[in-house]
C-alpha cells in the first residue's frame, strides 16, 4: 500500500509510510528501544509477499531478530524478493483452502527440516495461514509474530 496510497490520496503523502521493523530497527540505532532478555533459539524468518517483493523491506526484520542477544538467525532456501508464498497471497486462501494449506505447509516443513525453534512472521495474513496449515498437521513448530518477540525482549 505504501506505493498505492498517493495515488488514491491524490497528491504526496505529507508523511513515509514504514513498515514496523523500520521504525524498530531505527529505534534501536539510536537507543530509544532497548533489548534485556537473551533468546538461546534458532529462528527463521519468512518474508512477506508484498513486504519483501512488494515494497523492498527485507533487511531491516532480520537487523531486528539479529539485535536479540543469543538468536541463531535462520533462512529458507528462498529468502528476500524470491521468498516463496504462505498461501495467503491473493486471496488464495479464501478461494482455494487446500493449495493455500498445502503452501503454507511447505513453509512449516523447510523451517522444521532446517531445525528452527521458532518461525518468525511479520504480516498478519502469513500468520493467519500458517497457524492454519499447521491445524491437524504432523509437523509443528512455534509461530511467532517479529513484533511479540521483540515486546518480549524489551527493557
Amino acid at each position: 500500500m505504501a506505493r498505492d496510497w498517493p495515488s488514491i490520496y491524490g497528491q504526496e503523502l505529507p508523511f513515509k509510510i514504514r513498515h514496523i521493523t523500520q521504525f524498530v530497527t531505527e529505534a534501536l540505532k539510536n537507543g530509544k528501544l532497548k533489548l534485556k532478555k537473551e533468546l538461546n533459539e534458532r529462528l527463521i524468518y519468512h518474508d512477506p509477499c508484498y513486504l519483501s517483493r512488494g515494497v523492498g523491506v527485507i533487511e531491516e526484520p532480520r537487523a531486528v531478530l539479529k539485535s536479540v542477544k543469543g538468536v541463531e538467525l535462520l533462512e529458507f532456501d528462498r529468502h528476500g524478493p524470491d521468498s516463496r508464498c504462505c498461501g495467503a497471497g491473493g486471496a488464495a486462501r479464501k478461494v482455494f483452502q487446500e493449495n493455500a494449506n498445502a503452501m503454507g505447509r511447505l513453509t512449516i516443513d523447510e523451517a522444521v527440516e532446517k531445525k528452527a525453534d521458532r518461525l518468525i512472521l511479520s504480516c498478519p495474513a502469513c500468520y493467519a495461514q500458517v497457524n492454519e496449515a499447521m491445524q491437524g498437521y504432523n509437523k509443528q513448530i512455534r509461530i511467532t509474530d517479529i513484533m511479540e518477540l521483540i515486546a518480549n525482549q524489551l527493557e
